[in-house]
């Protein structure tokens, strides 16, 4: 006889509908009682089962006794637990939550603090949106943070972090109110650290099939005490436990695909091209910081107080970007540039140059392997851009063409792939990277136009469709076009000037292109100044192989749809020649000046030096391991066949002129003198001045200072100014010179405290204050 199979009745345990608040408590003697007293009231009130749990991580004032006398007072309402020595944030949390799911049946738990900052009045919304949307978790986040802008600084770079690393949806993945069923809690095991237990908790909810939804919440000043979590020692703790809840993930078998895929990537050899790349960036930024050259260049002290000046001048905020530099590097460095020590030795902006650095790298290998089906010629093309001296020193400042590399070559790479397949994805991430590109420096915009007349050409032949063009045409332009349109509607918002940043006070081609420049007008001697800027900047040896592997990949190609996306790269060269017979732009040479001036223009042809000349390389027959080996070498000694380090040179040529001395000597007189009084200084042409001095930015009126500048300049006392800065060189004086000297505002009210040749410094005089 057969046996039936009996169904065995698994009991599912229930619990009640009400609600369990988990408190973390340290040095909260001040604001437990409040907070604990406003949860109890509330959930009273709303008639619903509940419990308050707290615990006290060690704290070192009364918080223990305050916390007994309140589970004395609310017997069952409130659950006192007691760390012996302090713990740290995350501990606490895991220790409420496992009281919480010990000691109570309730299924909701609220995670919060206990600092006062949320109140529970934001808790009855939640408990509503959570009926209404059937949620098995509601996650707050903070609408206005009540907190100094420095620490809201931390916060979104600390957010962006763990959605990076963790795949965590949330927009304020540290904010202290957390409705959550605690089924999603029965059986996480939770071991984040500090700030790391949050981001970890909802990485490890997340991972289900659950409802989670976002409601904001209100935060409120702190009235008591101060906060810990931007303590540095609280800021590396959290940190280290990222980087151990992140190897969690990773190693789970359904949770990070992506970092596993990174792990075990399709091609090993990008990553160890990566690696190289960043390797080699730290190492560079680490030996021109050391030779006291990452700030030699004045443009890169000025590409520093524009991003600065945004959020500290006396007229701070986005106008301050100006409307003659693009304003994409000024905006990337701002997370960090309100550091003083990152903004003071220019890490601030030197870190987005590293960044792209690694990005061009890394672009080069994917380009140079899909454009010669070799992974050799990636390789190749990495390696000869990746180890020029110049691009190096570039990538170590706070200079704009390491930016600019990177989105040219992330074009072209997506441009090419694009070509073959014809994947719109690719079109799409080339219309992006070229709105970066276009944003980033005017040289973009020539990308822009190259890339739409590959475009046009690659869909007319490929499909002999003018509809089927003029849709590609409307959908790559959309995006592509977007960077050149804004820019332009920002100048006429700002300056009542679309053309501004062609026409303006500051971007004449005049106030750099001087009376009989050589190459002006000379098509002979403009080209031969850009061919010598080429070859210094790139070497002889990159620059000729470049050249030859040009000619043969023209040759074989021609202008094949699939071929053509790289011959954009090639429009550089002839860009920068016609602006310099034009008068648009200048660039110096020993050979034609006898000085170096704006000499790193040349570097921009390394690009397609690199990979036309990776594409040549990869032809050479590969059958044996000697010619491969010799080909290796070959490589590795064209990267280093450059003569110097040009752009370094140039820029030690300028600080060791007699002009740079002069704002020099001025500078370190500054540092010493000035007493943090308002300060009347025009920028332009005296950046060292403004940089090197230290005078903090939001006390200096400059001619961006809008709506003080003019004030100021026809009277300065009136306007509350205590120094005036001046440069009266002959031919090239300053405004605040051309404005004020010899007059009674000037000579009447302030004394002349520095003069030293044609720099002065005036300093308010005593009884007018």
């Amino acid at each position: 006889m057969t046996a039936l199979a009996v169904p065995v009745r698994v009991a599912v345990r229930t619990y009640t509908d009400g609600v369990v608040v988990v408190m973390p408590a340290y040095d909260e003697q001040d604001n437990l009682a409040a907070t604990v007293t406003d949860f109890l009231r509330t959930l009273a009130s709303a008639d619903l089962p509940h419990a308050v749990v707290v615990v006290d991580d060690g704290s070192a004032d009364r918080t223990g006794e305050v916390l007994d006398e309140l589970a004395a007072a609310y017997p069952g309402r409130v659950i006192a637990v007691h760390h012996a020595a302090n713990q740290g944030y995350g501990a606490a949390v895991r220790t409420g939550i496992a009281a919480a799911l010990e000691q109570t049946e309730l299924r909701w738990v609220l995670l919060t603090d206990s600092d006062g900052q949320f109140h529970s009045d934001d808790l009855v919304s939640f408990i509503d949106v959570r009926r209404r949307e059937r949620a098995d978790a509601v996650i707050g986040y903070r609408e206005q943070r009540a907190d100094p802008w420095r620490r809201r600084v931390n916060a979104w770079i600390w957010t962006r972090l763990c959605r990076i690393v963790l795949q965590v949806p949330s927009r304020d993945v540290d904010c202290a109110f957390k409705l959550i069923d605690r089924r999603l809690l029965d059986g996480v095991r939770l071991t984040g650290e500090a700030a790391a237990i949050s981001p970890e908790l909802l990485a490890k909810i997340g991972v289900r099939d659950v409802r989670l939804v976002e409601h904001p919440v209100q935060h409120h000043p702190r009235l008591h005490g101060e906060q810990t979590g931007a303590k540095l020692s609280v800021i590396a703790r959290s940190l280290a436990s990222l980087a151990g809840v992140y190897w969690q993930m990773v190693w789970a078998s359904d949770k990070q695909p992506w970092v596993r895929r990174l792990l075990r990537p399709k091609d090993p050899l990008l990553t160890v091209v990566t690696v190289a790349a960043i390797l080699l960036s730290v190492g560079g930024y680490l030996y021109f910081r050391h030779q006291g050259a990452v700030l030699a260049y004045k443009d890169a002290n000025s590409h520093l107080l524009i991003a600065r000046r945004v959020l500290e001048s006396p007229t701070a905020g986005a106008a301050q970007l100006g409307g003659v530099w693009l304003p994409l590097p000024h905006l990337l460095a701002l997370p960090l540039v309100w550091n003083d020590t990152l903004y003071q030795n220019g890490l601030a902006g030197a870190v987005v140059s590293m960044a792209a650095f690694v990005f061009t790298v890394r672009y080069l290998y994917l380009l140079g392997a899909s454009l010669a089906r070799s992974r050799f010629a990636g390789v190749a093309a990495a390696l000869l851009f990746g180890l020029n001296a110049n691009a190096l020193y570039l990538q170590s400042t706070a200079m704009t063409e390491s930016l600019l590399f990177a989105c040219i070559v992330a074009t072209i790479h997506y441009l090419h792939e694009w070509c073959r397949f014809g994947r719109y994805r690719d079109l799409i991430a080339t219309s992006g990277a070229i709105l970066l590109a276009t944003l980033t420096r005017y040289e973009g915009w020539v990308l822009c136009l190259a890339a739409l007349a590959v475009v046009t050409y690659t869909e007319l032949r490929r499909h002999r469709s003018y509809i089927r063009t003029e849709a590609s045409f409307i959908f790559f332009g959309f995006i592509a076009f977007a960077g050149i349109a804004g820019w332009c509607v920002w100048n006429f918002v700002i300056f009542r000037n679309p053309l501004y940043w062609k026409f303006g006070e500051y971007a004449d081609s005049s106030l750099w292109v001087k009376e009989g420049e050589a190459a002006v007008g000379d098509l002979g001697v403009a080209t031969r100044a850009y061919w010598l800027a080429a070859e210094h900047n790139i070497g002889l040896a990159t620059l000729l192989l470049g050249g030859l592997g040009t000619v043969v990949y023209v040759a074989r190609n021609r202008l094949r749809p699939e071929a053509v996306a790289v011959y954009p790269l090639l429009f550089f060269g002839v860009f920068f020649i016609y602006a310099l017979y034009a008068g648009e732009r200048p660039l110096h040479v020993k050979e034609i000046n006898g000085e170096l001036y704006n000499v790193r223009f040349g570097l921009i042809m390394l690009i397609p030096a690199s990979i036309f000349a990776g594409y040549l390389i990869s032809l050479i027959p590969s059958t044996k391991k000697v010619v491969q080996g010799v080909a290796a070498a070959g490589v590795l000694a064209t990267a280093l066949a450059v003569p110097g380090v040009v752009t370094l040179d140039e820029a030690r040529e300028f600080r060791g002129s007699q002009w740079e001395s002069a704002n020099a000597a001025a500078s370190a007189w500054l540092r010493v003198h000035h007493d943090g009084g308002l300060t009347l200084m025009m920028s332009y042409e005296n950046e060292s001045v403004t940089f090197d001095s230290r005078i903090p930015t939001q006390r200096i009126v400059y001619e961006g200072s809008y709506q003080m500048w003019e004030p100021a300049l026809r009277d300065p006392a009136a306007q509350h100014i205590e120094w005036i800065y001046m440069r009266g060189l002959p031919g090239q004086e300053d405004l605040v010179f051309k404005q004020l000297d010899g007059t009674p505002q000037l000579t009447d009210r302030y004394d002349l405290v520095y003069h030293a040749g044609d720099r002065m410094i005036y300093h308010r005089k005593e009884q007018v204050r």
